[in-house]
């Protein structure tokens, strides 16, 4: 290669003569095939020698690292049987921000506490000296990266990536020698990575893990360090790593084992035939397994401070509010598990967090197959607020149960409840006061349970609050949603007394009859579980049916119990309360009707109290449409308290309203999306083709060009590169957000390619047609007249739009600023945007209106715009208006599924579909007497002025404009 580039340098370090240069270009010739081939391998070769160079100069010596702690031997045979890890290792880390966080910053979610990490064991060899063994592995921190849980046939834990090609993830190679006496582990290793200027950084790092032992109980965590090997002002360097790890090879379960041979001890007694039990081929492994287990807490009324009443005392800082079980292991015999029990101030956990370790447990539990519940001793980990290094286990006085309720009912709504407690006296310090817990309804990939029940304990009171009314006069042909259908589950918006949006809410049916309503998404519910009520039946066509509902609803906090939550409104307007209300009622099924009492948990500030504190003087009201109505009609609602108004616990009536999302209504509409799509594809095909007629139209008379409105083209050329830019990673990947019942599926995946693609091409053909009017004016002797209307195009224009845009901006910000009495800056930028795209697309519908301006000023009756043109692309504009007045009237209307005639790009009503209607007629019209009877014949006689015809400078005859015959 120095050959090579030292002989291009002297052939060329003279200016070469004519003669040398045709020698050079005849040299051409000898990169023949066979010689190519032969250049081509000989620079692969040295690319190759180059890299095994570069590889071996970068290996990291492993003696002066780590002999010290553990001495490098001769390696002999692999062995299989001999593991210092599972196969796959979790474990977490913190620290190395300055690496680390370089492959994360696209990531909104990212965790501030402890980040997960897996160890894979690639080879493990046998040495020279005994005890001691060589390892090879990878380290990986998954610091914004999606792992799902499962479990091997051992019943160890395994997590497996799904996608292992995340630029999330940071990957450590790593080799050393372990010593199973002294459970030491010492690795040298590197890995690559880009800094936030996009140069490679080659990172090396010393990886040093202590009590690695061959077997482990509750109280054995494996900690560690990863160090650089770079000096601190090295750009390679970075921050020391802590890490630790909960070791799974031979693990024993011994103090669970001893603990729980005679049940949980000082809990709360239950009678076992009030809880469900397991068999083996549905054992405690299986019901809790599948990720994060969540789980609201549930204080007691006497519950007054976080010292008394937490696990973790006055430490964290805050009283915890949700519960997470993560499972660690599983035993062999599928009866005994390890839990990391994470307590956490809020409900959201998304994919790419991992639990804090500092308001942790590490758990050790068995299931009592007498009593029916899952007895789990946990432990507190200390030090570990600073660095996970110095993290160890130590009081292990806290004890939880878990349960399967065989009978719900409206104040213990839970599939999942349990109950935390610590063994210590009341005087002690540690102790705190019992804790229950449920689960917070999310049952995805658990397995049904088989014989749950639920009992109505109000429906005496549901009588006497909900008076028998009489049947309103329908046809019999008229059909209301079935009670054991799905239909009936629905999300809502809640309103105050004055109509104003205020929050929002969602509910599920909770039971039909005296059968629990469990949706499990992945299982076929089996037969056993099916209703078996006499009164329960697929077509419920009249009569009424006793009906359970579970509710969420989040609202403004001082809407709901001003008396347990006063807020100061000035100040903390933001703040929001998530209201939980199960109730229970009748649902009548020749009306449509359903009235319920209800009853909500109390809260206040972060708490909320047990099932012993109930609000239980909630009346509820539900209308439910027709399924004949198309989805024209609404769910609606209200939620009133029964209470006194003087009474604490009053709070003001709130009405709500929400689609009746029929299965039905969902088919249809999955329907019209394909529909939709391929009205897509067509609008911007047509598209194509009417800029292609003007295209040649331009070309064909060059005079055309001259006169077509710059404006103009650049809006209609914007009007299709804004929707690219928007969804352009929608053409290269998926998206994961969308609902899988609406949006889901592969034909409407490749149709939305389709869409973009050819909007792409439109986008193209309209920039070229920009071009060619744009250099045809600049190459005329007659720019400046053209250049002058063009300008007085700009100022007439411009005003209008700009005038536009404020009053639009104005009329949203009041609207919105009124339903949600917010003001902040963040605020005001969502209402830019959610008014600027609207009003963006009412410019693209008037796209004429430049050009009637422009001829206006040049005052021209000549034809510059094709006819095909103007018309067409006129009719591709207002065809979305009028399929929206028919889809108004036809189908239901769920703004989230529109994909042609998107309410969110523009203008989109009954009055704004005619207005804008007759506006896009109104300009094709002006702009055809303008090309036949001049620029300015719409104003009065006394602004237009005599046409002069001048011929415009051309090539030749058959490039002269069209005109009109008058």
């Amino acid at each position: 290669m120095f050959t090579i580039s030292m002989f291009a340098i002297s052939s060329f370090s003279q200016s070469p003569s004519p003669k040398q240069i045709k020698s050079i270009v005849m040299d051409c010739s000898t990169f023949s095939t066979p010689k190519l081939w032969f250049f081509c391998a000989f620079l692969l070769f040295i690319i190759m020698c180059v890299s095994i160079v570069s590889g071996t100069a970068t290996e990291i010596n492993y003696g002066p690292h780590c002999n010290s702690v553990v001495h490098e031997s001769k390696p002999g045979d692999e062995e299989f049987n001999v593991m210092p890890f599972a196969g796959r290792q979790n474990g977490y880390f913190r620290g190395g921000d300055n690496v680390l966080i370089l492959n994360n910053r696209s990531h909104m979610y990212y965790p501030s506490e402890s980040k997960a990490l897996v160890f894979e064991t690639r080879h493990v060899y046998a040495t020279d000296v005994e005890d001691v063994f060589k390892v090879e592995g990878d380290l990986i921190f998954q610091t914004s990266y999606y792992y799902e849980q499962s479990f091997n046939r051992d019943g160890l834990f395994i997590s497996s990536s799904r996608d292992s090609g995340d630029r999330g993830t940071m990957d450590f190679d790593f080799q050393g020698f372990w010593s199973r006496t002294t459970g030491e582990l010492c690795m040298v290793g590197s890995s690559d990575t880009y800094s936030d200027e996009g140069k490679l950084l080659q990172l090396a790092a010393v990886l040093k893990i202590n009590n690695l032992k061959s077997s482990s109980d509750i109280s054995t965590l494996v900690t560690g360090t990863i160090a650089s090997l770079n000096s601190a002002n090295d750009p390679n360097y970075f921050d020391k790593i802590s890490l630790l790890m909960f070791p799974q090879v031979n693990y024993g379960y011994t103090m669970a084992s001893k603990q729980f041979n005679q049940g949980c001890p000082l809990g709360t007694d239950v009678q076992p035939k009030l809880s469900l039990s397991l068999s083996l081929t549905r054992t405690i492994c299986d019901m809790l397994s599948g990720g994060d287990n969540a789980f609201k807490l549930e204080y007691s009324s006497g519950c007054d401070s976080s010292k008394r009443c937490s696990p973790f005392g006055d430490v964290i800082g805050y009283l915890p509010t949700m519960m997470s079980l993560s499972m660690i292991q599983c035993s062999a015999d599928r009866l005994s598990l390890r839990f990391l029990i994470e307590f956490r101030n809020n409900s959201y956990r998304g994919y790419y967090s991992s639990p804090n370790i500092s308001t942790s447990l590490i758990g050790e539990g068995t299931w009592d197959a007498k009593s029916n519940r899952l007895c789990i001793i946990a432990c507190r980990i200390y030090d570990a607020l600073s660095s996970l290094e110095t993290s160890r286990v130590g009081d292990c006085t806290t004890r939880l149960s878990l349960r399967f309720p065989a009978v719900l009912s409206i104040r213990y709504t839970g599939t999942v409840v349990g109950e935390i407690w610590s063994l210590k006296k009341r005087n002690e310090a540690g102790f705190f006061d019992r804790i229950e817990f449920q689960n917070t309804g999310n049952h995805r990939g658990k397995i049904q349970l088989q014989g749950l029940k639920y009992e109505y304990t109000e429906m005496d009171r549901v009588k006497k609050s909900c008076p028998k009314k009489n049947p309103r006069t329908r046809s019999s042909r008229v059909q209301y949603p079935d009670s054991i259908s799905g239909d009936m589950g629905f999300s809502m918006s809640i309103l105050n007394g004055s109509k104003v949006n205020i929050g929002w809410g969602s509910s599920d049916i909770l039971a039909v009859s005296d059968q629990s309503n469990q949706r499990f998404p992945y299982l076929i519910p089996s037969s056993s579980s099916k209703p078996k009520h006499p009164g329960v039946k697929s077509n419920s066509s009249s009569g009424s049916l006793n009906i359970s509902y579970k509710m969420t609803i989040s609202v403004p906090s001082w809407e709901v119990y001003p008396g347990l939550t006063p807020v100061n409104k000035s100040s903390n307007e933001y703040l929001e309360t998530e209201l939980m209300i199960s109730a229970e009622g009748i649902y009548d099924t020749a009306t449509g009707s359903l009235c319920m009492v209800g009853c909500s948990r109390l809260i206040s500030g972060e708490k909320s109290f047990s099932s012993h504190s109930m609000d239980c003087e909630i009346l509820l009201n539900v209308y439910f449409p027709p399924q004949d109505s198309n989805g024209r009609s609404k769910i609606k609602g209200s939620i009133e308290s029964m209470r006194e108004n003087t009474d604490p616990l009053y709070f003001k009536p709130m009405q709500f309203s929400g689609w009746a999302h029929y299965r039905r209504l969902i088919s249809e509409s999955i329907w019209r999306m394909n529909f939709e799509m391929i009205m897509s594809v067509i609008s911007n095909t047509l598209a194509i083709i009417f800029v292609a007629f003007q295209i040649f139209h331009v070309r064909k008379h060059r005079g055309a060009g001259l006169l077509v409105s710059l404006l103009m083209l650049v809006i209609l050329a914007l009007g299709h590169l804004i929707p690219l830019v928007l969804n352009l990673e929608a053409m290269f990947e998926q998206d994961s957000e969308r609902s899988v019942l609406i949006r889901g599926g592969t034909w409407i995946e490749m149709n939305e390619v389709i869409i973009r693609v050819v909007t792409m091409v439109a986008f193209l053909l309209q920039t070229r047609l920009l071009m060619l009017s744009w250099t045809t004016r600049c190459s005329t002797g007659k720019k400046k007249a053209l250049w002058t209307a063009e300008k007085r195009g700009l100022y007439v224009c411009f005003p209008v739009y700009i005038t536009g845009a404020m009053i639009a901006f104005y009329v949203k910000s009041r609207q919105t600023v009124h339903q949600t009495r917010r003001h902040s800056w963040h605020h005001m930028d969502q209402i830019i945007l959610r008014s600027s795209r609207p009003y963006a697309g009412l410019i693209l519908d008037a796209f004429l209106f430049p050009q009637i301006i422009f001829n206006m000023f040049q005052n021209s009756r000549e034809l510059s715009l094709s006819r095909f043109y103007y018309i067409g692309i006129t009719v591709v504009r207002l065809f979305p208006h009028v399929y929206d007045l028919y889809r108004a009237n036809t189908y239901a209307d769920i703004e989230d599924t529109y994909i042609y005639a998107d309410h969110a790009a523009d203008y989109y009503s009954t009055a704004w579909d005619f207005i804008i209607i007759v506006l896009g007629l109104f300009f094709a019209a002006t702009i055809h007497y303008q090309q036949r009877l001049g620029g300015r014949c719409l104003l009065p006689n006394r602004f237009q002025e005599s046409v002069i015809d001048e011929e415009l400078p051309v090539d030749s005859e058959e490039q002269l404009p069209l005109k009109y015959s008058t």
